[in-house]
């Protein structure tokens, strides 16, 4: 099962069939040994790509200069480094981790090049791990498989094993040699999250030994080679103290792993296996040799590449590469970088704008009509950077850093030179026509005019300006500090260059955005809005909230819609649902009990009392016990199974969406899914709406919801362009526009 030197001919051979001369040859160009005195160095820099990935050929062409160094006896110390600006190595290749799923004996695969990292490991000399940029994965493993980490404390430089947002485990040795390094709480920390962190951190986890400015990273890590050839010095693989210590006590470590498999199952309700799995491989192997122990990760890895989820879990990987690689349009525009903007409107919305701009080094004017609006908004921006200060994630310098990037006015000077403004202003439209208005008399050409509106045509505010085109949606989600989605709402005058830009400037500022067109409540609200209609149709049915959330919170949605309806505020529902009935008629008619349930103020977590009652601050949630009795409602438990609920509350949505897809309210199928997933936390293990609905069948949903129809409403009739997706036996994702 392993390579070694004698047989890396054949075993070579027998990879390589798979790959072509070009792949192969550009290993060769991508992976190379240069030799500094008495230090050889591999050096990583893929050939006529962005970033280093371990792909097969990479692995082969890797083993092939190792034993090359090991029979170097020149060769004293060995570094490993990369010439990419910002990545030391990615990671593995996905497309190749897709491809590992349909093949047979993928554990064998799996071991054999294993035996790469653990022929690293076991060479007779030093080697140290020069990272700079993200060393993701396999990155992460090989760094693993070196005695001594060196790395950057630039920003950019990430470390982690982020494999089970993939759907699988750490693969090439990182369950074994983690948790050897490290103990096992930070190694689980890190192997079960698939959280990446930076190097002072790391240095600090004990996972990297030195930290260094990135102009002196080749230089220190050969300066440290050196000295380590001279002593001939391995590193020492004697446990951490703490591990020793816990290890001494009686059942110690089973006290971890319990407590660990409490947490995961708190947190993913068993729908994600890649973690649990993980963690028995941990639990399985630890304390034990290195090559059984490989083996029994490379058995985790083969079970779990092949699962359902890791295939939608890597399906959501390509989303996310997709929108890295566009800019919101269908042609290419070069855009320039933001460096200063406006947030006019400084409640808490537009306050957590301008603390996200700044925080991203953007400098930001904070625009209100007084200045008791505007020390509101900056009082809520310093109460988010503090949050992180807290959290150890900012120093209390850097927030006083970025506070001073916000300057607070009640006018318009300086506007003239901004590159972008976005309103944030109450939702009204005579108020946002008159704000663009100033806006265009105020700001210079080059101004992209933006509004955060979560309703309002952007076509109806851009007319009234003389220049139409340079107005654009830019609907961020609230909270803005955490909900990672942005809407881009292109108007019917809207250029192309407008939503470029916000495109561009809504990743630099970290938010994965999609563009889409402008009607009542765009894409997600307009899909949401018919799960929350449908959550209260069923509670009027008798069936309890808790068993609601307990359904679909099972089905994978990170809270459930009783609890959303309270998060979001029930009379910011009811505001909404009213909205869209009178746009799409009966099929978003909101339930009569509706206005029951808010009578007498009752709206949610923010007056402490609606469909849950709220103690402590919110942080206690029980059930109302008597809500059912005040709206007239005898509660029945039996009521609706947990399969009809399940289906009429997710079926809804795809109903919806898909004549959003017939409308062309969206530029692909995929932009469904991203908004879903980042702006509702749609069940990333499911791949996204769209992705579930293909799944399922759409014959399958279309059939449940006739006869939803036939049962509890027109509501449930099936759109046209679903019912066209049954009769063709057809899927979501085979259609052109996905």
């Amino acid at each position: 099962m392993e390579f070694t030197p004698e047989k890396f001919r054949e075993e070579a051979a027998s990879f390589t069939k798979n790959f072509n001369e070009t792949a192969m040859s550009a290993a060769e160009k991508s992976v190379r040994l240069e030799k500094k005195g008495n230090v050889g160095v591999i050096v990583f820099d893929q050939h006529e790509e962005k970033a280093n990935k371990l792909s097969t050929p990479n692995m082969l062409r890797l083993y092939e200069l190792l034993v090359q160094v090991s029979k170097d006896s020149s060769i004293e110390a060995l570094v490993l480094f990369s010439k990419k600006p910002t990545i030391f190595i990615a990671g593995a290749d996905i497309a190749e981790i897709q491809r590992l799923a349909s093949e047979p004996g993928v554990d064998e695969i799996i071991q054999k090049l294993q035996s790469i990292f653990t022929f690293l490991e076991r060479l007779k000399i030093p080697s140290i791990a020069a990272i700079h940029g993200a060393c993701m994965g396999g990155g992460t493993e090989m760094a693993l498989a070196c005695d001594y980490r060196m790395a950057t404390d630039d920003p950019r430089t990430k470390i982690g094993l982020p494999e089970v947002m993939l759907g699988v485990l750490p693969g090439w040795g990182g369950t074994q040699r983690m948790p050897k390094l490290l103990g096992l709480e930070k190694s689980l920390d890190l192997i079960l999250s698939g959280r990446t962190i930076d190097a002072k951190t790391a240095k600090r986890f004990g996972l990297v030994d030195k930290v260094v400015p990135k102009e002196f990273l080749e230089d220190k890590a050969l300066a440290w080679a050196g000295e380590l050839a001279k002593k001939k010095e391995k590193r020492d693989k004697t446990k951490p103290i703490g591990e020793r210590m816990l290890e001494a006590v009686p059942g110690g470590k089973w006290v971890i792993f319990d407590q660990a498999k409490k947490a995961l199952m708190s947190k993913t309700k068993g729908n994600y296996p890649a973690p649990l799995r993980a963690l028995e491989v941990v639990r399985k192997t630890y304390g034990g040799s290195l090559d059984n122990g490989l083996k029994e990760e490379a058995k985790g890895f083969a079970d779990l590449v092949s699962s359902p989820e890791s295939k939608s879990l890597i399906h959501v990987y390509y989303l996310n590469e997709s929108v890295k690689k566009d800019n919101g349009t269908d042609r290419e525009i070069k855009t320039k970088e933001v460096k200063s903007a406006a947030v006019l409107g400084a409640g808490t919305m537009g306050g957590g704008i301008a603390q996200l701009f700044a925080a991203k080094g953007v400098h930001t004017h904070l625009k209100d009509i007084n200045w008791d609006a505007i020390t509101k908004g900056f009082g809520h921006a310093y109460s988010l950077f503090e949050k992180q200060v807290k959290r150890r994630k900012m120093k209390p310098s850097e927030l006083d850093n970025a506070m001073a990037r916000i300057q607070g006015t009640t006018h318009y000077g300086g506007f003239k030179n901004l590159d972008v403004v976005v309103e944030a202003v109450v939702e009204n439209m005579d108020l946002k026509k008159k704000v663009f208005q100033e806006l265009e008399a105020n700001c210079g050409p080059q101004t992209v005019l933006a509004t955060n509106t979560s309703s309002l045509s952007v076509t109806e505010m851009g007319r009234a300006t003389k220049n139409p085109g340079r107005v654009v949606g830019m609907h961020f989600f609230n909270p803005v500090d955490k909900m990672p989605l942005i809407e881009i709402i292109r108007g019917k005058e809207t250029s192309d260059e407008a939503v470029a830009a916000i495109f561009q400037f809504s990743k630099a500022i970290g938010k994965t955005p999609i563009v889409v067109g402008d009607g009542p409540g765009f894409v997600v609200n307009r899909i949401l809005a018919p799960y929350l209609n449908e959550a209260v149709y069923l509670m009027a049915e008798g069936v309890p909230p808790k068993k609601l959330d307990a359904v679909l919170e099972s089905f994978g949605m990170p809270m459930g819609p009783a609890t959303l309806l309270d998060e979001i505020g029930l009379d910011v529902g009811q505001k909404v649902s009213k909205i869209l009935y009178q746009a799409f008629g009966e099929r978003m008619k909101p339930p009569a009990l509706m206005d029951k349930v808010t009578e007498g103020g009752h709206y949610g977590k923010k007056t402490g009392r609606g469909i849950y009652i709220y103690e402590d601050g919110g942080k206690k949630k029980s059930v109302d016990t008597g809500l059912y009795g005040r709206l007239g409602i005898t509660e029945n438990s039996n009521a609706v199974s947990e399969d009809v609920i399940q289906k009429r509350m997710i079926y809804v949505m795809i109903n919806e969406a898909a004549r959003i897809v017939e409308e062309k309210l969206v530029r692909k199928v995929a932009d469904v899914d991203i908004g879903m997933i980042y702006g509702t936390g749609f069940a990333p293990f499911r791949g996204g709406l769209l992705r579930y609905a293909d799944s399922v069948g759409a014959d399958a949903i279309v059939s449940d919801l006739e006869l939803f129809s036939r049962t509890y409403g027109a509501r449930f009739a099936p759109s046209a362009y679903l019912q066209q997706l049954a009769v063709g036996g057809k899927k979501f994702y085979a259609e052109k526009n996905s």
